[in-house]
């Protein structure tokens, strides 16, 4: 049986069709012979993950095929370590390998001599295209224009021409999505976790820019996305200590526009835009959603949220991390979870064989009870103060920072300087340098002035009111608010101590 083998990877007017390919090769063929076609549209020759071409070698392997005819090499596979392993395929099972295009005898030496050499230009070629195709998608993220793919949610796609050039920008959405993504920052800053967000978002039946229901994946990628913030320099730092590379320099954050992330991501299993060492940020010319403010806020809170062994982000009981035991000071965790529908003690000094105590007869359920009702006694007597923090100018406060970072960067920049300098340029570099200290220092003291804050002497009952009421309270707000007052509880045969900041 002979089969003919056709692919392409893109329907171009240039390009050669499957049915052009097909035709070509049954010419060869005979049109009189029995063929077998395998054909697959619309895959890269960069890999053999083909569903037809995969089909084709289970057939070659099981004896059906004696011969493969395809229009061109390159149709087989674009990578030479690929090819070297389908052709020792070919050569085990004694097919015989035929292109239209390249006529070549595989049975001698100077026959595979050529198909080599055929399959080494092949492979340049594809590694061109992949370089043109990487630098022109780099060189239009630059541009700020948007790159490819669905719109974020919150925006959509405009069709424009920059530089001649026919592309999309982002604008904000409908009204209802911009106020969505906005519930999403304000109700994780007040406490909710993104599964709650997720449900709430669900409730109000908003779906993803997919049309799908939300998950806590989603809401995640949506607050810790660039392009809903409105960048200003701190937003820079930022970014820029989490190891971006950012194309523009820091005046040009003044806080109105959003940011694209984009890059190589050599590293798959790293969370999106959590890690962002070695990929780059573009400022966008689009207006972002929320200010920078709110969004370092949930950066940070999602920072603090990443899971760490033994960091006391457990979720099953709201003490984590704060319960100890009375005899050996190990942590006391739960035992598997809830069993039975209730959740016992476990003394981590125990498996360690350190401890040869642990309490009996008492479950989280027992502890979380003495443990809210002793804090609701603490928190109804503790006076709280309202905290008013002054105006600040954000244009004078983005300004600041900008100044500080260009400073920074100049320092850097002379600092470099250093291991060639004579002693004349020694002293011009050291005297600049103390004065970008100098002038840092200051502006640090402003941005100090500008955070101040005073306290008035008015107490606030409605706070103390709501914290009292634990059982409102969500389980991520009782552990910050068990957090804050507590500084561990202490567990022994049937005893519970509390120990208070």
């Amino acid at each position: 049986m002979t089969a003919i083998y056709c692919r392409q990877s893109v329907d171009k007017k240039d390009s050669i069709s499957i049915e052009q390919q097909e035709q070509a090769c049954r010419l060869l063929a005979c049109n009189d012979e029995e063929c077998r076609v395998y054909s697959d549209k619309g895959f890269t020759g960069a890999n053999t993950k083909r569903p037809q071409f995969e089909k084709m070698m289970r057939a070659v392997v099981s004896g059906e095929i004696s011969r493969v005819i395809v229009y061109k090499v390159d149709r087989i596979s674009r990578s030479l370590l690929d090819f070297v392993g389908i052709y020792g395929v070919f050569e085990k099972h004694s097919v015989e390998f035929i292109s239209c295009s390249e006529q070549f005898d595989t049975s001698n030496a100077m026959g595979k001599a050529t198909l080599q050499m055929i399959m080494v230009f092949a492979e340049l070629e594809r590694n061109m295209i992949q370089k043109r195709v990487r630098d022109n998608f780099y060189e239009r993220a630059k541009k700020g224009l948007y790159l490819a793919g669905t719109a974020p949610f919150g925006f959509r796609r405009r069709r424009t021409v920059i530089d001649g050039i026919n592309t999309s920008v982002l604008e904000k959405d409908s009204v209802e999505k911009t106020q969505a993504v906005e519930l999403m920052y304000r109700s994780f800053l007040e406490g909710r976790s993104l599964g709650e967000i997720a449900v709430l978002l669900n409730g109000m039946k908003v779906t993803t820019t997919r049309g799908k229901p939300f998950s806590s994946t989603a809401v995640g990628r949506i607050l810790r996305n660039t392009v809903y913030v409105k960048a200003d320099a701190r937003v820079y730092e930022y970014l820029r200590a989490k190891g971006a590379n950012i194309n523009q320099s820091a005046e040009r954050f003044t806080g109105e526009y959003g940011c694209i992330v984009y890059g190589t991501r050599k590293n798959r299993t790293r969370r999106k835009f959590s890690d962002l060492n070695g990929d780059y940020v573009q400022l966008c010319g689009h207006e972002g959603i929320v200010s920078s403010e709110i969004w370092l806020r949930a950066q940070k809170r999602l920072d603090k949220n990443r899971p760490v062994g033994g960091s006391g982000r457990g979720r099953n009981t709201w003490l984590t991390g704060l319960t100890k035991c009375s005899f050996c000071g190990r942590g006391i965790t739960v035992v598997n979870g809830q069993r039975n529908g209730k959740r016992y003690l476990n003394c981590t000094g125990r498996k360690e064989h350190v401890c040869c105590r642990r309490s009996v007869g008492l479950t989280f359920e027992t502890v979380e009870n003495a443990v809210g009702s002793s804090l609701r006694q603490r928190v109804s007597g503790f006076s709280f103060r309202m905290t008013v923090k002054k105006k600040i100018s954000a244009h004078e406060e983005n300004t600041l920072r900008i100044r500080m970072r260009k400073n920074l960067d100049e320092m850097e920049r002379l600092a470099l300087r250093v291991p060639q300098a004579n002693e004349t340029l020694m002293r011009y570099l050291n005297g600049r340098m103390k004065a970008l200290d100098e002038e840092n220092t200051e502006i640090n003291s402003r941005l100090a002035e500008l955070s101040s804050s005073a306290a008035e002497n008015t107490d606030m009952p409605l706070l103390r009111a709501v914290l009292c009421s634990l059982e409102k309270l969500s389980f991520d707000q009782r552990k910050e608010l068990a957090g804050a007052f507590i500084d561990r509880v202490m567990i022994g045969e049937g005893e519970i101590e509390i120990y208070y900041k």
